[in-house]
């Protein structure tokens, strides 16, 4: 047997909001998109060439993606890259590639409703979060 890999490892910014939906057996799958950038030089001047990724999460981490991931957001994956077909109400044949994540990193934080009343991202914690991080008074090297 052959040694292969299917891997994908993608950071970018979520495109839609997830969609949570539950299969006839009980399992919990959540898809959303994720677009991701490359810059191109032309002409003295960089451009950002944007990739589309449908994905699909399952189980668990579907559901707690689908309460905390939101249209916008910044965050990381992993998973495997899987193509699949089906029949459209046409009769024709779609076919689809989606990467299936195994891990789901978000990278911003999203604020409760009642925290200025909008969705906003941050980079960094938030003061109130900031006596939680211990610094140490001299470095151990």
């Amino acid at each position: 047997m052959a040694f292969s890999i299917n891997m994908a490892v993608i950071t970018g910014n979520v495109t839609r909001d997830p969609e949570l939906r539950y299969t006839p057996s009980g399992s919990a799958v959540c898809s959303f998109g994720v677009a991701t950038n490359r810059s191109i030089k032309k002409d003295d001047q960089w451009t950002d060439i944007p990739t589309f990724h449908n994905v699909v999460v399952w189980g668990k981490q579907a559901e707690y993606i689908s309460n905390t991931v939101k249209k916008g957001m910044r965050l990381s994956l992993t998973g495997r890259i899987d193509n699949r077909q089906y029949d459209a109400k046409d009769g024709t044949k779609k076919y689809i590639s989606e990467i299936v994540a195994d891990t789901v990193i978000p990278f911003t934080e999203r604020r409760s409703p009642d925290e200025n009343s909008s969705f906003e991202t941050q980079e960094t914690p938030s003061e109130d979060k900031v006596e939680d991080i211990v610094i140490p008074d001299e470095m151990p090297f």
